[in-house]
């Protein structure tokens, strides 16, 4: 019988936490029915305004088109309504949303990409202006001007994208990607032509300054030997079909040239760290993947410690101005030395770099034969030395 008593107080406390949850509920919604609307909207489904969005907005406010526009923190985002018993004071700003109006705004209306929709009964005392949108009159009034603009595409949002600059990580991995892309096409030239590059290492030892300055005249008249090609292409009949094709092939033979020198740059840039065994043509070949590897280490060094100190503009620009000078000078050197070198062709005597003759000596059996025109006067007989009677 005792148990009955405590289930009746349990039931009445539940039914009046019930009740009261109620009363509170109803409360609410009454206050927020009799609650004074915002200045700027009413019913809504806002949500946070995006860096994007702000970038657009300040973007649009400096063309023609949306100068009229009230500054980007008084914009939301999404559609927003204006109920028909709110009386709301403006100016109210929606961006990629609509705007319903079916009460009064007493001020002007502004909505990028979206529409104005002024309802039965609804009032707009100020202007009503619409990017990218429209301004729709549903049998209600707009005391003032009526604006529907079309919105700039989005080359506007692409061109703010685009200078926004490169995260650290963002340089680094692309620094990392060039340091992959030129170890690949290195070991590619070492393995298929490694003659063309060990010619233009040599063409560099012989004179550095006369590569160097090669190198300058190269990067100048590039353009002018492209223009001449086409032009002279242009003057035949034939030829005309073949400038496209021209083009391209000496775009890749500039190419080639750039890298191949480039590459002989940085391999004997690593040769001074990297040892050479003459004895063997393995350990020979094997010194000079290594000495590529250190080079390419070093040059792309400057270029990687520039990325670390991306988040540091001014530190970042000291060192990226460094590594663009020194890179700018080894491709330059690389370049005049495979134009010396006619890519790596023309390889030097080793009597040419010592200074001797490259005449060869005639062999002693053709010693005694007197140089002859091909027709007229027989060559002299060859002498015949009198054998010694063994007695």
């Amino acid at each position: 019988m005792a148990a009955r008593p405590a289930s009746a107080a349990v039931t009445f406390f539940s039914v009046t936490l019930a009740l009261i949850s109620l009363w509170v509920s109803v409360a609410d919604a009454q206050s927020s029915a009799t609650r004074p609307v915002p200045s700027n909207a009413s019913a809504s489904q806002t949500q946070p305004l995006t860096d994007r969005v702000r970038k657009r907005i300040q973007q649009l406010r400096t063309r023609s088109e949306g100068n009229r526009l009230p500054p980007a923190d008084s914009f939301t985002v999404g559609p927003r309504a204006v109920s028909a018993a709110a009386t709301v004071r403006g100016p109210v700003s929606v961006a990629e949303g609509s705007l319903d109006v079916f009460g009064r705004l007493d001020g002007n209306a502004y909505v990028v990409d979206g529409d104005i929709v002024v309802h039965n009964g609804g009032v707009i005392s100020g202007d009503a202006v619409s990017i990218g949108g429209r301004v729709v009159l549903d049998g209600g009034r707009i005391d003032g001007e009526r604006l529907t603009l079309s919105a700039p595409t989005g080359d506007v949002v692409r061109a703010v994208q685009a200078r926004v600059p490169m995260t650290t990580w963002q340089s680094v991995k692309l620094v990392l990607g060039w340091f992959a892309v030129l170890v690949i096409i290195g070991v590619g030239v070492l393995i298929f032509a490694e003659p063309n590059m060990d010619g233009v290492v040599e063409a560099m030892e012989g004179n550095f300054t006369r590569a160097f300055w090669f190198g300058v005249l190269g990067q100048i008249m590039a353009l002018p030997v492209l223009m001449l090609l086409c032009i002279g292409l242009f003057l035949t009949v034939i030829g005309i079909l073949l400038i496209p094709f021209a083009a391209v092939a000496y775009c890749i033979a500039v190419a080639g040239l750039l890298a191949l020198g480039f590459l002989a740059v940085a391999r004997l840039t690593g040769g001074f760290w990297s040892r050479t065994d003459p004895g063997s043509t393995s350990a020979a070949r094997g010194a000079n993947v290594r000495a590529l590897f250190i080079g390419l280490v070093l040059y792309m060094g400057l270029w990687l410690l520039a990325a670390i100190f991306s988040w540091q503009p001014v530190a970042s620009a000291v060192l990226r101005g460094i590594a663009l000078s020194v890179s700018w000078v080894a491709v330059t050197l690389g370049l005049g030395a495979a134009i010396l070198s006619r890519a790596g062709t023309k390889r030097l005597d080793a009597r040419q770099r010592a200074g001797g003759s490259t005449r060869r000596p005639a062999p002693e059996d053709l010693a005694w034969q007197t140089p002859t025109p091909v027709t007229g006067v027989a060559a002299a007989r060859r002498p015949v030395t009198a054998m010694k009677d063994a007695s």
